[in-house]
């Protein structure tokens, strides 16, 4: 997961949690009853975890490139007095 991945995954985490708590706030004073609240919570969490958890491909939009490695000193030498 790049970092505009990571970003993306933390923006849906927060909006999924956010809206199925709003609604499910809603619904739970309408009816008086807590356990609504916390039922929509906590599929709202169930979701973002199966959205937000796996390194699904939507999120490697933007790969890293990396440098290419330096060689080392110490392992050259030590390859020279190998050979």
């Amino acid at each position: 997961m790049d970092h505009e991945g990571q970003k993306l995954a933390e923006i849906l985490f927060y909006i999924i949690i956010c809206l199925f708590g709003a609604i499910g706030w809603a619904i739970g004073y309408v009816r008086q009853d807590f356990g609504v609240v916390f039922q929509f919570w906590s599929v709202g969490v169930v979701i973002s975890v199966i959205l937000c958890v796996p390194d699904w491909p939507f999120f490697n939009s933007h790969p890293i490139k990396w440098l290419e490695s330096v060689p080392n000193e110490r392992r050259l030498q030590a390859s020279k007095k190998m050979s």
